[in-house]
């Protein structure tokens, strides 16, 4: 049984953070508890890391149910999730092996289960990209600022 989160690697605050994720949901709880822990441990403020919570869940989600995998380190396939703080900003990236549609915000009926998650990180992100390069596909977000020294 592959793990679901290997390879985590922290850094000081203005330094990328990654965390390879296996091909399975449960991945999911890992990289929102793997991101809570270092970015709290920076001082990013909780209403910042709240909503850094919400993209980094909607991003490996999404990867994880949408896309192929790519192949990890460890003989395992799954996506790779990276952050980083800088200037008062969350960079948040996660990549995949793609799948036949480029990621882009829905609109779907109310009554649709699905198909919401771009737009909650087009809400509560300053802005998010996708690119592809190499059969990858990286979705990212940035989230922020917040004020100097504000730690609520």
């Amino acid at each position: 049984m592959p793990q679901t989160a290997t390879a985590y690697r922290s850094a000081e605050p203005t330094q990328a953070r990654a965390l390879e994720l296996g091909n399975v949901v449960s991945s999911v709880p890992k990289a929102r508890h793997a991101v809570a822990a270092d970015l709290h441990s920076v001082g990013v403020p909780q209403s910042v890391l709240d909503n850094v919570l919400l993209v980094v869940t909607e991003l490996v989600s999404n990867a994880i149910l949408h896309a192929k995998p790519i192949q990890l380190s460890e003989a395992e396939v799954g996506v790779i999730l990276r952050w980083t703080v800088s200037d008062r900003h969350v960079l948040i990236d996660v990549t995949d092996g793609g799948s036949a549609d480029t990621p882009r915000v829905k609109r779907p009926e109310s009554a649709e289960p699905e198909g919401r998650g771009l737009a909650i990180v087009e809400a509560v992100a300053r802005n998010w990209s996708v690119r592809s390069a190499d059969d990858r596909v990286t979705v990212q977000a940035v989230v922020g600022p917040w004020e100097p020294g504000n730690a609520s």
